[in-house]
């Protein structure tokens, strides 16, 4: 019998509907792109209004204005889709998974805006366990707010609607990886156009902010168009860099040992949250500054004391502790051992330990501590657990038993080196009640910026009474001790419209204004105090009184340690750093330089080689490690 032929009509390429013509099959396909733009459209917009957070919101009318910002941002949400859509062929599913990765973004940096005043980059997925723990344990009340609740329900809305109305699955013939293909292209070709300096150009709107806001010129953008940018800023390697020319500058230094008879014990105290109000022009009618008796009185006993311009404020306190240890200006979270100067105070025969009362695994410090030299460092799961209970964090007073523990078990003989780092005062601070029976704030009091700001002072108090015990310790101790302290940032302070950063001290008349000098100053210092025992000062040959120390950035603080306490010239970065900081006093992640006293954001042609080698040195040194022998030494023990 013979076989009936087929009669049927060959199909396309690809099928997107059974029994549809060809000639339509080009107008359905159009209708499901069209259809996911529309989504991809709204869901862009959901994002630009998170964006500015809490911010001035006529930063809204900044978008409006200059349509580059909402099209590179809708170009990237929708090529993103696009390939997710290419990839699975549902609608509603590559835009349901497209809003989780943009919208999660947006949310991100909307509570991150709220809580720390910066914007979420790249680099802080890395950090997402300790992010989700600060935000667990420390009582934020994140609200969620009506621009969140209509992004969430909007995107909710469009992915059922997209599962209504595009509800078929194409059926590839062939062409499915080259369909795959061409939208990756098409990603690849607005992701080269948004990393461009033209489209950056092109989306400066700085109607609406303000300019020395690194938060704001990053939410003027849009969060997606601006997050999506640091995604590439991770490598670090700075404009125009010459490893040769690196090298040949850290060559020119000759590298020095302590003289022997100048080592001394060292303990360095970075006190979490720490700084000095009273220092702050304000209402002294409304504050009563006499918490800050006992620390008063330690400083003016002390032998140094200079302001630090940190690079965070209320948090990134990894920033202005690795910082110090290494003297990179950007240092990194490192997976390997890194050059530091606790290698070379480990190499000059200083046993190095520290101890820190919270995880060892927030900010990766229990493999970064051990990358960067240190001997023995202990933290809550270890030591602190054991000794408050796994219920509470312990304050200061039970951190500085314990490294006063673990001095006196170290041999008198071998120079000592602590790097010690504070929990208790942590932030947030009660903005609904009192805690404490302490009354220095006067006016405003029962308001929740008065509440906030009465329980930070008598924090301050309670602990600088805990500090003052450990000082008494070294005061009477026969070993040559020296003490410095410093605070990592500034505390937020206060609950104004959902913001916890400002709000407190501008209630008080303290200027923490940006755009102005003054206000960038206050905004970003903390002090730091050099003291010494009457041992130490012995040996050293120290005498006078309390001298003032530079304003400087926190790459440079073990400089100005070298030099009070006379230690010569130090490790070849070291003396490379110390002559950047005659050019660069302060270098601030922020955005601003000192140069010639005065605070500026461009940098001048003249000084522009110098300004890039600073960034050189930093990026060189953590990509070359020196201390190999004494790392296998140490790994061997």
């Amino acid at each position: 019998m013979a076989k009936r032929k087929n009669t049927k009509k060959q199909d396309g390429p690809f099928i997107l509907a059974r029994r549809m013509p060809e000639r339509r099959q080009l107008w359905f396909l159009l209708w499901h792109l069209g259809l996911l733009l529309l989504a991809c459209g709204a869901l862009t917009a959901f994002t630009l209004r998170l964006s500015y957070s809490n911010l001035n919101p006529d930063i809204w009318m900044g978008y409006l204005e200059d349509l580059w910002i909402p099209l590179i941002n809708l170009a990237l949400v929708y090529g993103s889709c696009l390939v997710l859509y290419a990839l699975l062929g549902r609608a509603w599913l590559a835009y349901l998974l497209t809003s989780l990765v943009w919208l999660g973004v947006a949310l991100g940096n909307y509570y991150l805006i709220i809580i720390r005043t910066d914007p979420l980059q790249f680099v802080d997925l890395t950090c997402l366990r300790e992010a989700l723990a600060i935000t667990g344990t420390q009582g934020y009340e994140l609200e969620l707010s009506a621009p969140i609740l209509v992004s969430v329900g909007g995107v909710l809305g469009f992915t059922v609607l997209l599962a209504l109305l595009s509800r078929w699955k194409p059926r590839w013939r062939g062409t499915r990886w080259l369909a795959l293909a061409f939208s990756i292209a098409a990603f690849a070709g607005v992701s080269a156009l948004g990393n461009s300096w033209t489209m950056l150009n092109l989306t400066q709107n700085y109607q609406h902010i303000n300019t020395w806001s690194t938060t704001q010129i990053y939410v003027s953008r849009g969060v997606v168009y601006s997050f999506y940018r640091t995604v590439f800023s991770g490598s670090g390697k700075p404009d125009n860099y010459s490893e040769a020319d690196t090298v040949k500058l850290l060559n020119s230094y000759s590298e020095e040992a302590i003289p022997e008879d100048r080592k001394v014990d060292v303990f360095v105290i970075m006190r979490e949250s720490y700084s000095d109000l009273s220092e702050l022009d304000c209402d002294r009618e409304a504050i009563d500054f006499s918490c800050y008796e006992r620390y008063h009185n330690f400083v003016n006993e002390s032998v140094l004391k200079g302001n630090l311009v940190t690079n965070g404020f209320g948090g990134d306190t990894k920033n202005a502790e690795r910082c110090f240890l290494t003297g990179y200006y950007t240092p990194r979270d490192w997976r390997k051992p890194t050059d530091s100067y606790v290698w070379y105070l480990k190499q000059e025969g200083y046993r190095t330990e520290g101890a820190h009362p919270f995880n060892g695994w927030f900010y990766n410090r229990l493999n970064v501590n051990r990358y960067l030299g240190f001997d023995a460092y202990e933290f809550r799961e270890d030591t602190f657990d054991a000794l408050v209970g796994e219920e509470v964090i312990a304050n200061d007073d039970v951190l500085y038993d314990e490294i006063w523990r673990m001095y006196g078990q170290s041999d008198p003989d071998t120079p000592y080196f602590n790097f010690s780092v504070t929990y208790e005062g942590h932030g947030p601070y009660a903005y609904s009640r009192n805690q404490y029976r302490t009354r220095f704030v006067k006016r405003d009091a029962n308001s929740s910026d008065g509440f906030a700001m009465n329980n930070y002072l008598s924090l301050i108090q309670r602990r600088d009474e805990e500090l003052m015990v450990l000082v008494e310790r070294f005061r009477r101790s026969d070993r040559p001790i020296v003490l410095l302290t410093y605070g990592d940032h500034k505390a937020t302070l206060g609950k104004d419209i959902n913001n916890y950063t400002t709000a407190a001290y501008e209630r008080y008349g303290m200027d923490v204004d940006l755009s102005t000098a003054e206000g960038f100053f206050n905004y970003y210092s903390t002090d730091y105090v050099i003291w010494m025992n009457d041992a130490a000062k012995a040996k050293l040959g120290v005498s006078g009184g309390l001298r003032e120390g530079p304003t400087i950035s926190p790459c440079y603080l073990m400089n100005v340690l070298f030099d009070t306490l006379g230690w010569g010239k130090g490790p070849a970065f070291l003396q490379a750093m110390g002559d950047k900081m005659e050019d660069f006093p302060i270098y601030s992640t922020k955005g601003r330089v000192s140069i010639e006293g005065e605070l500026v954001t461009g940098i001048p042609g003249k000084w522009l080689d110098s300004y890039r080698m600073v960034q050189a040195l930093s990026y060189y040194r953590q990509r070359h490690f020196s201390y190999e022998a004494l790392a296998d030494e140490s790994e061997k023990r």
